[in-house]
């Protein structure tokens, strides 16, 4: 798996690469490449939301919560 930012780059390619013209055949191939790399970004998104943590201050204490 890539990681989040190769992903994106390369999304941006991909929408390039349709944008300027490929062929139907190219296009469907992309596409299907650029919606591996939307889920596995949504796999590293959810990933990252599992280590935000909130921190706040209540009646003066200092408290940690996970981010929901």
């Amino acid at each position: 798996m890539k990681n989040f930012e190769q992903n994106l780059r390369r999304l941006d390619e991909i929408i390039g690469s349709i944008d300027s013209g490929a062929s139907l055949s190219d296009s469907l191939e992309l596409y299907k490449e650029g919606l591996g790399l939307v889920v596995e970004n949504a796999a590293h998104l959810n990933a990252f939301e599992a280590e935000v943590k909130i921190l706040k201050i209540e009646n003066g204490e200092l408290k940690i919560e996970n981010f929901n």
